[in-house]
């Protein structure tokens, strides 16, 4: 009796509700979890069916829906027509307010397990609260629909904590201030020939926005996972203990704003077939596994804006003689970088920084790189010894190197800065990249002994093809036996920037033609030669200071070929030099063999006292003893008398490596004088040079 009143009070107040303007929903709270709501508009009446039975009658326009009394707990009235409430308790019971139960939308749940079958034209939210460790949700839907996460913390077992069987859009949405956990279990029970590839997956595209908070542990696959695309425009995503990869997209990734923290064995971001596109955010990815990929898709790698910070420390593999590296990001296609701060830091053997098979274009931003592990050799596949080391930048393509600031440190043995198969350019006429790289690895054998040794030696700057630069702030620093500074294994070209380079081996090397055309340049090798073509040589403008070690190293070194100098300023100090070709030059230049002015100064000056050079000799205890020079400005004029002076003193002015301009010199002893009556004049207590070294010959050579 006491039931029934309650029943009929309930009936009595939806009845008079029906009339009130202020709500649009009635629900009906079922003793199993649901609450099926039907629109307010669509109510004809609701009474007691007056049979033996006594159901509850919801009558409509176009149908009657019976509730046998036993089963209704209470009536409600929302306003709220489009949110699907979904509430999980660590009971096992799930609560269900479904204000579209009679339009489309048919929810069923057991033992915490909830399926959503949405058969709507309308835009839906299902909003999702409460906690449990068995439980999970799965949506079919033809419609896209937004997940209001509001603090809900879902454990399944056997499959994936949340599994969208649409190809429709759905967007999580993170509440303020909340935080909601997902995780899956370790082995998955198939269901059909459904796909199920980790604790938040989707068929459809993916949507992540708000300020909540979303932590994800994938214990069998992915942590998030779409067939489609995803896009990450707010929240806080951890990603966690993640067996497969953090986040996977088979068509593209875009992170606009948000955080997220990924640690996975596998691959943080894989984009797949698609891009990845990374515009704003903070993001922080550690990856452990060897041979595995930071940031990874087959197509376009584009970051434009926010802060990307890589640690890894997984190493290459060998699988049948090929290597797989552990890269922080790493591309099929190309990489280009215009924008943001990226930060790497890799100790995994043989790990890539940056990689890509294509191209790299660096158009701005801020990237530094540290590569620790080191390099070994290995059989490749034709059976043959081979070699990896770790590279900070590395493109089987082109590198272009526009703007920015780039900072690389590789630390291994035969570590690599910037490394490109195919040309590398760096910098315009109106735009000049900061670069800073160093390498501390030493050089090791491939194969062979002795004077037949093959190497793996630390490079800097290398490229396989043609190396221009038009302007940059350059610095490079090699400390270790066979780092070379800036490399090409075709024509090196330097038409402007500053270059500030200190090696043990060749600070600068061309294997078929070096052109300086302008720039200010600083070569200093500790080992070998400031300078190094095998090839020809061509000087047409700027400022060369070079210095090579003792004989038979050069400051400038191309062998018996073309040496032409036409313009700049050079002076190169070293045991021995090429001499300029007398035939191939138009600016005067001068051979001096002197010994014992290690970190002197020396000063050049005309018939009438005014300074044509003031250079500081470097200070090395391997030119203390025998030294050769040689020196070229456009201030040295035809058929004209110079003095050469050494030691004395400088001050005011200006300096650059040791080379003054604007500056007084007083107190030097005059060492020689000579007539510019040659092109190239040779001073000094000996020959110019030593051909066997590609040491030139006095006046010129013998074309």
């Amino acid at each position: 009796m006491h039931y029934c009143f309650t029943i009929l009070c309930l009936l009595i107040f939806a009845l008079y509700s029906l009339n009130s303007s202020a709500w649009e929903v009635c629900h009906f709270h079922l003793k199993n979890g649901l609450s099926p709501g039907v629109s307010i508009a669509r109510i004809d009446s609701i009474r007691f069916s007056g049979d033996a039975n006594e159901r509850i009658l919801l009558c409509m326009k176009d149908t009657t829906i019976r509730f046998e009394r036993t089963e209704v707990d209470s009536i409600s009235f929302s306003n709220d027509p489009k949110t699907i409430h979904i509430t999980w308790t660590e009971e096992g019971n799930t609560r269900i307010l479904n204000p579209k139960a009679f339009e489309g939308i048919d929810i069923t749940t057991e033992n915490g397990h909830v399926v959503v079958q949405a058969n709507t034209e309308e835009e839906l939210t299902y909003a999702l609260s409460g906690k449990t460790t068995e439980g999970s949700l799965k949506i079919y839907s033809t419609k896209k629909f937004e997940l209001l996460m509001n603090g809900v913390d879902l454990t399944n077992n056997s499959g994936p904590a949340i599994n969208i069987q649409s190809g429709k859009k759905a967007t999580i949405t993170l509440a303020t201030g909340l935080t909601n956990r997902l995780a899956d279990g370790s082995s998955y029970t198939p269901y059909g020939s459904e796909d199920m590839k980790g604790t938040l997956f989707s068929e459809g595209q993916l949507i992540f926005t708000g300020e909540g908070n979303l932590e994800i542990i994938g214990n069998k696959k992915h942590g998030i996972c779409s067939d489609d695309y995803i896009e990450v425009k707010g929240g806080n995503l951890v990603l966690k203990e993640i067996v497969g990869d953090g986040i996977h997209a088979n068509d593209y990734i875009k992170i606009e704003n948000g955080q997220l923290d990924i640690c996975a064995n596998d691959d943080a971001l894989d984009g797949e077939t698609g891009y990845i596109h990374i515009t704003g955010g903070n993001i922080n990815i550690d990856i452990k596994g060897n041979a595995a990929k930071g940031i990874k898709c087959d197509s376009l790698i584009h970051i434009s804006g926010g802060t990307t910070k890589i640690t890894a420390t997984g190493n290459v593999v060998i699988e049948e003689g090929d290597p797989s590296y552990c890269s922080a990001i790493k591309t099929d296609g190309n990489i280009c970088i215009d924008g943001g701060t990226l930060t790497i830091q890799h100790s995994g053997a043989g790990g890539k920084g940056m990689s890509a098979d294509g191209n790299i274009s660096i158009l701005g931003g801020y990237i530094d790189i540290t590569t620790t592990g080191e390099g070994t050799t290995y059989t490749n596949t034709e059976g043959q010894t081979d070699a990896y080391s770790a590279t900070c930048i590395k493109a089987d393509g082109d590198i272009l190197i526009e703007a920015g600031n780039i900072a690389t440190r590789s630390t291994g043995a035969a570590g690599k800065g910037i490394s490109a198969d195919g040309e590398l350019t760096i910098g315009t006429e109106a735009s000049s990249p900061i670069i800073e790289i160093k390498t501390s690895g030493g050089r090791f054998i491939v194969s062979g002994r002795g004077e037949n040794a093959d190497y793996a030696n630390p490079k800097a700057i290398k490229s396989e093809g043609d190396l221009t630069i038009h302007n940059g702030n350059i610095t490079v620093e090699c400390t270790q036996d066979g780092g070379e500074g800036i490399e090409s294994k075709s024509t090196l070209t330097i038409a402007g920037g500053t270059l500030e380079i200190e090696t043990v081996d060749d600070a600068i090397n061309a294997s078929k033609h070096l052109a300086i055309n302008g720039g200010k340049i600083y070569c200093n090798a500790s080992g070998n030669d400031g300078i190094d073509s095998n090839g020809t040589i061509s000087i047409s403008g700027g400022l060369t200071l070079t210095s090579g070690t003792s004989v038979p190293e050069e400051g400038i070194d191309c062998d018996q070929n073309q040496f032409a100098i036409t313009g700049g300023i050079i002076i190169g100090t070293g045991g021995a030099t090429s001499t300029p070709t007398s035939s191939a030059c138009t600016q005067r230049c001068v051979v001096y063999n002197t010994s014992g002015l290690s970190g002197k100064l020396m000063h050049i000056a005309d018939e009438d006292g005014n300074g044509i050079i003031t250079y500081q000799i470097p200070q090395k205890s391997a030119l203390s003893g025998q030294m050769v020079m040689v020196i070229s400005s456009n201030e040295l004029k035809a058929n004209t008398s110079y003095t050469l002076y050494t030691g004395g003193s400088v001050s005011g002015g200006n300096e650059f490596h040791g080379y003054y301009t604007d500056a007084i010199y007083s107190n030097g002893s005059s060492q020689t004088t000579f007539t510019t009556t040659n092109m190239v004049t040779t001073i000094g207590s000996s020959g110019g040079g030593f051909p066997g070294g590609g040491g030139g010959f006095p006046g010129g050579r013998p074309w």
